[in-house]
């Protein structure tokens, strides 16, 4: 105990870490959900920046993977788990040192090429050093943002000899491991286990006596109602049975929930084993954030259930475009992490729904 500290503080933060506890305890994040991440979930990889596009170059290359030992581990890290939140950390002078790796992981081009090459792509990634992102996320951003090796691993004129560069940013291998986009860096959803969910999970939906969908998927429904010539089944989703679903029985109830639902099961980017969304460009964070901004306009909180007509009038009287949810209200897309749903832009097709009830019959 801190010798400054008195008996009746120390006592004092005792009883305050209870009482944290046991609101803890009374309040879990959502019912049937852990309050706590998995301890696998929570392990940070770590990475150099220039570590990434050489994942990207390597395999551009073909062949087995990377040959460096420490490139073969993140690639294997993040293949095994595209959520595994990855640190990217380099070498600076600046206040950020506090998250600096070292020189250990430095290639031998020297050590001020190996600072400006980690700075250079941080800086097209619209990132800082120490940022920490799920892995798909990442290696999204850097397909995206970074288009080739030229100007960063080497330069078009040789200004010194701490200057000269990697041997491998001329080969094309960079530029051709990213035109085979996130698919060679992760492995796609398997076709035969994605349509048995489908069958399965559209199957379940119109045996239900009640629906569980998230509330940002009402007006994900509502724009796929609107926007359709005619409505059928998409091979990615439950939006057409959901439809279907509730046109057939209007007062069927709806169940507000957290996170992936009924809605869900079939889509390239959902993981039945955690039973989240593995979306890159933190697809699943947008869609917390309009979750809660439905639930807040519609006065309403995860677990409420209401009939199917009753939910979607409200819906439609309280939220009367897209833009109010799905643009953030101000239509100003702050970084990739909160890019703008496309329908917010034009809401036609919400429109159309909000008009027609969404076809729910009287």
């Amino acid at each position: 105990m801190d010798p400054r500290m008195t008996r009746r503080t120390f006592a004092g933060l005792g009883a305050a870490a209870l009482a944290a506890a046991e609101s803890a305890r009374r309040c879990p994040v959502a019912a049937g959900e852990p309050a706590s991440v998995p301890a696998d979930e929570a392990s940070v990889l770590v990475a150099r920046p220039y570590q990434l596009m050489c994942i990207v170059c390597r395999i551009g290359e073909g062949g087995e993977g990377p040959a460096d030992e420490r490139l073969r581990r993140i690639l294997h890290a993040v293949r095994q788990d595209r959520k595994r939140p990855l640190s990217l950390r380099c070498n600076v002078d600046t206040v950020f040192r506090y998250q600096n790796p070292g020189h250990a992981d430095d290639t031998p081009e020297g050590e001020l090429f190996n600072a400006k090459r980690d700075l250079d792509i941080l800086q097209k990634l619209g990132m800082a050093p120490g940022d920490t992102r799920p892995a798909v996320d990442v290696f999204e951003r850097l397909l995206a943002k970074v288009p080739t090796a030229g100007g960063i691993c080497a330069y078009d004129a040789v200004t010194g000899d701490a200057w000269r560069g990697c041997s491998r940013a001329s080969s094309g291998f960079y530029e051709k491991g990213r035109a085979l986009g996130i698919q060679a860096i992760f492995t796609p959803r398997d076709a035969k286990e994605k349509a048995t969910a489908k069958a399965e999970s559209a199957a379940a939906m119109y045996q239900a006596k009640a629906l569980r969908i998230r509330p940002h998927h009402l007006m994900c429904m509502s724009c796929f109602f609107g926007r359709a010539e005619k409505l059928a089944p998409l091979v990615e989703d439950n939006l057409f049975e959901a439809v279907e679903a509730i046109q057939k029985t209007p007062d069927i109830p709806v169940t507000l929930v957290a996170g992936c639902c009924m809605i869900c099961p079939p889509c390239s980017l959902y993981d039945p084993q955690s039973n989240l969304c593995v979306g890159g460009r933190s697809m699943a964070l947008r869609d917390q954030k309009k979750d809660l901004d439905v639930l807040q306009k519609l006065g309403l909180k995860y677990g409420d259930t209401m009939p199917a007509r009753r939910l979607f009038e409200l819906l439609y009287a309280r939220i009367p475009s897209t833009r109010d949810v799905c643009a953030y209200g101000d239509g100003e897309a702050r970084s990739p992490e909160w890019s703008i749903c496309g329908g917010a832009e034009r809401d036609e097709a919400y429109q159309r729904a909000r008009a027609q009830r969404l076809g729910i019959p009287g």
